[in-house]
């Protein structure tokens, strides 16, 4: 290396150099992609699913034939509500690495939240059969099981202009019962969110009474022994598991009397997604499942096959947390009749 000229020993180096920034930047590369998703997901554990779609999208560029990766952008769609585009997303995912049982999943997710629970089913049985793991998974059964429940199969068109006739029957409680006698329940596990529980509820029952044209009015109790419902909250995902609700995170269990009027009634409602979980939900996704609740409680059994209206199976976003147009008419047919 001594006997070089000096100018050949400056351009080896600057070779040298060269090629050492190329390897740094190809080891770099693939990590660039994977620390995106780190990323992503934990924007997906504080429920922000745009960052998180900016996060895997970005990482697509680096990787745009990675299934997996089309599978959480395709996830990421759904929950902000653009089915459509998610559906398509899951559909590149099957193209890109072939057909898996969480493919199958996630095209029944998505047409669930649609409301075609034929097409929902459809996915869901194929996932059975692409990996018999799941066909032995207790939680899938009884995914298929509500599904070909006729409670989750309104009839009736999402055109009408109301939903009556899709419901099993719908019986509004006596005149002689009002005002209704209502008691907000606090989970002494989580007493903080009392005070916001409690506004979400009257917030609900004063825009079901005001579509009933004042046929229904309430009042708050303080003790559940006068009540006629009892409302409550948790941050126990089991405690509102129900045989007839797809993705509403809420329950309702009613007392029917013998004429089919409603009678003493409790409903709950999941406020976060586990006890060890550090955040809320949001208030719109607890405000629907609240409405949808309420719903039921004032005396209709069944749903509405319209995904615009909150008494549809499956809570979804459509940029408001009011009652439709149908949601109101339905009311006031019950009510009035």
């Amino acid at each position: 290396m001594l006997g070089l000229p000096r100018q050949i020993i400056k351009t080896k180096r600057l070779v040298a150099l060269f090629l050492a920034v190329i390897v740094v930047y190809l080891a770099q590369t693939p990590c660039i992609a994977a620390d995106l998703q780190l990323q992503g997901f934990s924007y997906i554990q504080n429920k922000n699913f745009a960052k998180a779609l900016e996060c895997f999208n970005s990482a697509l560029k680096e990787r745009p034939n990675d299934w997996m990766l089309l599978q959480r952008v395709g996830c990421c769609h759904m929950e902000l509500g653009h089915y459509d585009t998610a559906i398509a997303s899951f559909q590149k995912s099957i193209e890109a690495g072939g057909l898996h049982a969480i493919q199958c999943n996630n095209m029944a997710a998505v047409y669930q939240r649609l409301g075609d629970t034929k097409k929902a089913l459809s996915w869901l049985r194929l996932a059975c059969s692409v990996d018999p793991a799941v066909a032995a998974d207790p939680s899938v059964q009884a995914a298929i099981s509500k599904l070909q429940d006729p409670e989750n199969n309104p009839i009736g068109s999402p055109a009408a202009k109301d939903y009556l006739s899709g419901l099993s029957f719908a019986k509004g409680w006596r005149k002689a019962a009002m005002p209704l006698k209502v008691y907000v329940r606090q989970n002494i596990q989580i007493p903080q969110f009392y005070e916001k529980f409690v506004s979400i509820v009257r917030d609900s029952f004063d825009q079901w009474c005001k579509a009933a044209d004042g046929c229904i009015t309430y009042k708050l109790v303080t003790t559940k022994d006068t009540a006629d419902v009892i409302c409550d909250y948790t941050d126990r995902r089991e405690l509102v598991s129900s045989h007839h609700e797809l993705g509403i995170d809420g329950n309702t269990e009613m007392l029917v009397k013998q004429d089919r009027s409603p009678g003493p009634t409790n409903f709950v409602v999941l406020v976060k997604d586990g006890p060890t979980v550090p955040t809320f939900r949001k208030r719109e996704l607890i405000k629907l499942c609240c409405l949808h609740e309420v719903g039921h409680a004032l005396g209709m059994h069944g749903h509405s096959p319209n995904s615009h209206d909150v008494m549809f199976p499956c809570v979804t976003l459509n940029g408001n947390t009011v009652l439709s147009e149908r949601d109101k008419a339905t009311i006031r047919r019950i009510y009035q009749r």
